[in-house]
């Protein structure tokens, strides 16, 4: 049986449960969504994931790398393997005056994101709101259900799955066996071009990368 290994790329459907009480609150497939009444704002399909690139939590990316094109598995995944415990740390208090400036009211159970950081209201009261930062399955068991749709071999597939989730026409590849060269747009920022280059470099089915820019008009 040939397996998957860090720098290759696959194609998954998943469903992420509560392993205590079978609540969904992760999913691709639109066909689960509409059996199991899951309401989302998302688009769901297949993705494509870059496996090393801390792209899955990690007991799901152990699974996935015992596993091979067409496989079906349904795995436990133990908190330190999934989004670790609760810590403390993670719930900070802000003074409300900080939403105020945004004009927005802060109220219990909301999702906020402050400073690149996704977190819910757990308080408001007195001028101040507390926040927890960490992660809404954080010190759970969870289980999930994954099926490997496809192995990306193919250079050109493997550099696309990669730039498709940060750019949509922003870009031109060009292929040349295992060397590409990538032309951004030129409102694309250099150290964005630079980020891509070093997570194309993991990728199994490239050898070398040359990232260029498009001159200003």
């Amino acid at each position: 049986m040939i397996t998957v290994e860090p720098g290759d790329v696959v194609k998954l459907h998943y469903v992420g449960r509560d392993a205590k009480t079978g609540e969904i609150f992760d999913l691709t497939d639109p066909d689960v969504a509409d059996a199991e009444d899951v309401e989302t704002q998302e688009e769901l399909g297949p993705v494509k994931i870059l496996l090393g690139d801390d792209q899955l939590i990690e007991g799901v990316e152990q699974a996935v790398m015992d596993m091979e094109e067409g496989d079906e598995q349904t795995i436990e995944v133990p908190t330190e393997k999934a989004f670790g415990s609760r810590d403390s740390d993670n719930i900070k208090t802000i003074s409300e005056r900080e939403f105020e400036q945004h004009d927005v009211t802060p109220r219990r159970g909301m999702p906020v994101e402050i400073d690149g950081q996704r977190g819910r209201v757990i308080m408001a009261m007195n001028g101040r709101v507390k926040v927890d930062f960490n992660h809404p399955m954080a010190g759970k068991d969870l289980e999930y259900d994954i099926s490997v749709l496809e192995t990306i071999e193919d250079t050109e597939g493997q550099a696309r799955a990669v730039l498709d989730k940060h750019f949509e026409d922003q870009y031109d590849l060009s292929v040349d066996e295992q060397d590409i060269t990538i032309t951004f747009d030129a409102d694309v920022p250099e150290d964005m071009g630079e980020a891509i280059e070093d997570q194309l470099t993991k990728l199994n089915a490239v050898e070398n990368v040359t990232i260029e820019f498009e001159a200003d008009e």
